[in-house]
């Protein structure tokens, strides 16, 4: 990581030298955070060419922490600068229209305002929004930059498009040659000729632009672009693998569901080397149209103004509806609250002061502890979520009208959140909140789905989902709890509840004893079977709690080696040697290795 030092003092004249001090520390920092930012994503091409894996995901930790380095940073500047200044909101509110004439022109305006949002809030632990030290729009800013970075390639139509094709490939070479490039570049036209033919048939022109930086996560590396034909944008999407006889293209993705599953909110995010964030930004809008742009930002690396992107949404929709947060649909968690509005694709969860089920009155487990969950949660935001873990976002001192609320919900806040929620007669104040894309629970939507074929994809996706977690080094600890586990649109199970996930090498994986008498038979099992923490008895795994009998079979048939010891084992020691895997986030009949013999 670059060392962020402290910006020289500039001697002003003495009315304009606190706010200009101040507003160009800010921004020199901002400036040294964007600097370490791209170093980051610079690594990742060496990463790739090296097949350094788990340095790549070192340098995602590293990334992960920057901006509150840069944050903590920004505010002792401040502090050794302003001294009393600092907590004076009339000084920050001249502050505020000071920074606002240095951003003014910048590309990167809107990704400045958010950090200087930020350190407002560290200073003042801002309750709801303040107007007058904080910059908020209903809207995004539009950048009045001039473009002195053009981010993606033009490739105009030619009559063979594998010829286009070998163009895009040898304009993104690596250190090391591709395994096959004619052969890759033969593969990908002729997927592209076939979406292409209902367009422009035989003579209609096209062209296909990609993006001049690739996208790393993980293992691989992406060439995203797009396919212009007439009106009609087609994504275009060549996953590259470093394999041991060099680069290989695995597929090409050509529908905005499969890309869309690409930048999926359950996959960690990329690493990219563009400095005009809001070029790339509008280039990824263009292909992939209904992804909300908080998840863009959010998949680029930029969270924290995803972030803002979020709030921004949620301000727009509460103030164009009259729906009010209600309870979230599935079975009460014993450790969190879930909310939503009812038409809103997010939902909201705040932590119980303690662990109890209000509704059902069943009996909650114990030792749970505030600390304990937020940890789990870092822990998730930390590893790779290989498509399977529900991005979270976190935020503090949220404010909304009473009346927004329902009464039951009201309620179960007093009884059982008071530490995270504040209620008055007028407002309620969420001190620490949750907010993630909203999925089906699994149990819902088993129970309401009537075709078959659609079922046998999802039931057989859950022996996926907990194969890819493992690999990953992912157990849950709450393995039958399927109300942890919901349903994408794309029909992908996915965890959203994050509280019960533990390293693989935690788990110790056994087979449950048998009575060995007719004595021991006689005995309660809890009195004869011991299970230290960290202990699962792997055949029991096939009980599924909420898991209907009648699908066990189509389970069964792809997925009983998950019932042995043996293959839990198997990989809590490869995890333990530190191999890495990486999950393809597309249909694995897709990829290319299936048609190429490999020599």
């Amino acid at each position: 990581m670059s060392k962020m030092v402290a910006p020289p003092i500039t001697l002003l004249p003495p009315v304009q030298a606190p706010l200009a001090a101040a507003a160009a520390a800010i921004l020199d920092t901002i400036d040294t955070y964007h600097a370490d930012f791209l170093d980051i994503a610079r690594r990742a091409r060496r990463r790739f060419e090296s097949r350094d894996w788990h340095g790549r995901q070192q340098d995602a930790d590293e990334r992960i922490d920057l901006y509150e380095h840069a944050l903590n940073l920004a505010v002792a500047l401040l502090e050794a600068r302003l001294g009393a200044s600092l907590r004076s909101q009339a000084f920050w509110a001249e502050l505020k229209e000071e920074f606002a004439g240095l951003i003014a022109e910048r590309h990167d305006a809107e990704l400045a305002e958010t950090f200087f949002n930020s350190v407002t809030r560290k200073i003042f632990s801002t309750v709801g929004i303040n107007r007058d030290i904080e910059f908020f729009h209903v809207s995004g800013l539009r950048s009045l930059a001039p473009l002195e970075e053009v981010v993606y390639t033009h490739y105009p139509s030619d009559h063979d498009t594998g010829a286009i094709i070998r163009r895009i490939l040898a304009d993104h070479r690596f250190a090391m040659p591709y395994e096959d490039l004619d052969r890759d570049a033969e593969l990908v036209a002729r997927e592209v000729d076939l979406y292409l033919w209902p367009l422009v048939g035989n003579v209609g022109s096209y062209a296909i632009e990609t993006i001049n930086a690739p996208f790393y996560r993980n293992k691989v590396a992406y060439l995203v672009g797009r396919i212009q034909a007439g009106h009609h944008v087609l994504p275009f999407v060549l996953p590259l693998y470093h394999g041991e006889r060099g680069v290989f293209v695995d597929t090409v993705l050509l529908t905005f569901d499969d890309v869309s599953t690409v930048f999926s909110f359950a996959f960690s995010y990329f690493h990219v080397e563009v400095r005009r964030h809001d070029e790339l930004i509008a280039f990824l809008r263009s292909i992939l149209p209904g992804k909300p742009l908080a998840e863009l930002y959010n998949a680029i690396g930029y969270e924290r103004h995803g972030k803002t992107e979020l709030y921004r949404d949620l301000h727009r929709f509460i103030h164009e509806s009259n729906q009010q947060f209600v309870i979230a649909a599935g079975k009460e968690g014993s450790v969190m609250i879930a909310f939503t509005l009812p038409d809103y694709n997010f939902v909201f969860k705040v932590i119980k002061d303690r662990p109890v089920f209000l509704r059902s009155r069943e009996v909650a487990p114990k030792g749970v502890t505030r600390a304990h969950v937020m940890s789990q949660y870092e822990f998730v935001r930390r590893r790779d979520r290989v498509g399977r873990m529900v991005d979270t976002q976190e935020f503090e001192n949220l404010r909304f009208r009473r009346a927004r609320f329902s009464p039951e919900l009201l309620a179960e806040f007093v009884e059982a959140a008071r530490e995270s929620v504040a209620i008055d007669r007028e407002f309620v104040v969420v001190r620490h909140l949750y907010v993630q894309r909203k999925v089906m629970p699994l149990p819902m939507y088993l129970e309401n789905e009537r075709d078959p074929e659609t079922l046998r994809r999802v039931v057989l996706d859950f022996g996926y989902f907990l194969r890819d977690l493992a690999a990953a080094g992912i157990f849950l600890g709450d393995l039958f709890n399927t109300w942890n586990y919901g349903v994408t649109r794309s029909r992908r199970i996915v965890l959203f509840d994050h509280d019960d996930v533990m390293p693989i090498e935690q788990a110790e994986f056994l087979e449950k004893p048998r009575p060995r008498d007719d004595d021991e038979e006689l005995e309660p099992e809890e009195d004869r079977v011991v299970a230290r923490p960290g202990d699962f008895f792997v055949d029991e795994i096939s009980r599924y709690a909420g898991f209907p009998t009648r699908l066990h079979g189509i389970f069964d048939s792809t997925h009983a080696d998950l019932f042995t010891v043996a293959f839990w084992r198997s990989i809590k020691e490869r995890v333990g040697r530190g191999d890495m895997v990486d999950i393809a986030p597309y249909d694995r009949k897709k990829r290319f290795r299936f048609e190429v013999p490999l020599q």
